[in-house]
């Protein structure tokens, strides 16, 4: 996996990327009375982009752990 500056959603996670981004961006903020500036709004887009990154990175490496060099999951 390439670092974060290079990777990009993947397809099955498309929706799930989008929902926690408009729950971070705008509900989150509304529930907690803040008002955010345009460069509040890109920096919370590009810190949520790096959690989300670093979080996918993590659940790759967890499901890879234990295969065999074969590929499959059988010991």
């Amino acid at each position: 996996m390439d670092g974060w500056l290079y990777w990009s959603v993947p397809k099955k996670r498309v929706s799930h990327y989008l929902f926690v981004m408009w729950i971070a961006i705008f509900i989150l903020p509304i529930l907690f009375g803040l008002k955010l500036t345009t460069l509040g709004y890109l920096l919370n887009v590009v810190w949520l982009d790096f959690i989300y990154y670093i979080g996918y990175k993590r659940s790759r490496e967890l499901k890879n752990k234990h295969k065999d060099d074969d590929g499959n999951d059988t010991f």
